[in-house]
């Protein structure tokens, strides 16, 4: 229960290098030696990209040894080195500017007339821009914890990627976008809501569904899809930028209009020491208050 899916899933490939490591040296799988370790580490360095992967990989290992074996000082100043030599990096040098992508989601509107599937795309591709959140985070967004009035509150009571002890779950809300109803979430969202009504089963409590029988509540998967294929829509290269340059595009943009870092930080579900921000996602522009209406307006 310690471990989340995604934890999980990430360690799958370390654990079965691991594994077959163990088996064609004849090496203890639970008990490693130092020497053991090390060899280990500098054999799969030709295969991983930078210091991260590594880490993962030792941090994999940690957890099934019962000797703490990521921890000795000999490992820790292997992977100090490697860090040096493959450090962090950010996955782009510069990023799409949303206001050309938003223009062109204005003019999809009014909904009547448009299919369930084109509704969809536009909703989750404006959530991505107006909260800077992942697509994990849209996929857990339940009706009952939806609070529709002059404001749209939306609580994530789920355990998602930023979840962890003393941290406050993502908390999204929306203004009313009177001037642009084209433009409003609350309207859009409460459309969505009224569209899909008749075709959510009754024990579906999810707001995102699947645009084909059985309708049953989607993952974070099929969203990011949906969000690339929006993207591509609206005119951006997906075969550069993935679903999750959403958060790279809003928040530089929300940045570059002014709008407090803390208030960035807590939009997008950091935590007001990460450095995430700074050294990873304020990226250029190509085509150089509320988080929401920074974006939008």
């Amino acid at each position: 229960a310690s471990l989340s899916e995604a934890t999980i899933k990430q360690y799958s490939y370390p654990l079965r290098a691991w594994w077959n490591f163990c088996q064609r040296n004849q090496k203890p799988l639970f008990s490693p030696s130092v020497t053991h370790m090390l060899d280990f580490l500098a054999q799969e360095l030709p295969n991983i990209s930078s210091f991260s992967s590594l880490n993962t990989m030792r941090s994999a290992i940690s957890l099934i040894s019962d000797n703490e074996i990521g921890n000795h000082p000999m490992v820790r100043r292997f992977c100090k080195g490697v860090a040096m030599l493959k450090p962090p990096r950010p996955r782009y040098d510069f990023i799409w500017d949303p206001a050309p992508v938003i223009a062109k989601l204005a003019l999809i509107f009014p909904y009547d007339s448009l299919s369930l599937a084109v509704i969809t795309r536009k909703l989750v591709l404006l959530l991505a821009l107006s909260s800077g959140q992942r697509a994990q985070t849209f996929s857990s967004i339940r009706l009952s914890q939806i609070s529709l009035n002059e404001k749209l509150i939306i609580r994530i009571p789920d355990r998602i990627k930023t979840s962890a002890p003393g941290r406050y779950q993502p908390l999204l809300c929306f203004s009313r976008f009177a001037s642009h109803e084209n433009l409003c979430i609350v309207r859009l969202i409460e459309h969505y809501i009224d569209r899909t009504k008749n075709l959510r089963p009754l024990t579906c409590d999810f707001l995102f569904i699947s645009l084909s029988k059985p309708f049953k509540a989607v993952t974070s998967q099929t969203i990011s899809r949906w969000i690339k294929q929006a993207l591509k829509e609206c005119g951006v290269n997906t075969a550069m930028f993935s679903a999750h340059s959403t958060r790279h595009a809003s928040t530089s943009r929300a940045a570059e209009r002014g709008v407090a870092l803390d208030l960035i930080k807590r939009a997008a579900g950091w935590s007001g020491e990460s450095q995430v921000f700074a050294k990873f996602y304020n990226r250029p522009i190509i085509n150089p208050n509320d988080f929401s209406e920074a974006i939008l307006s």
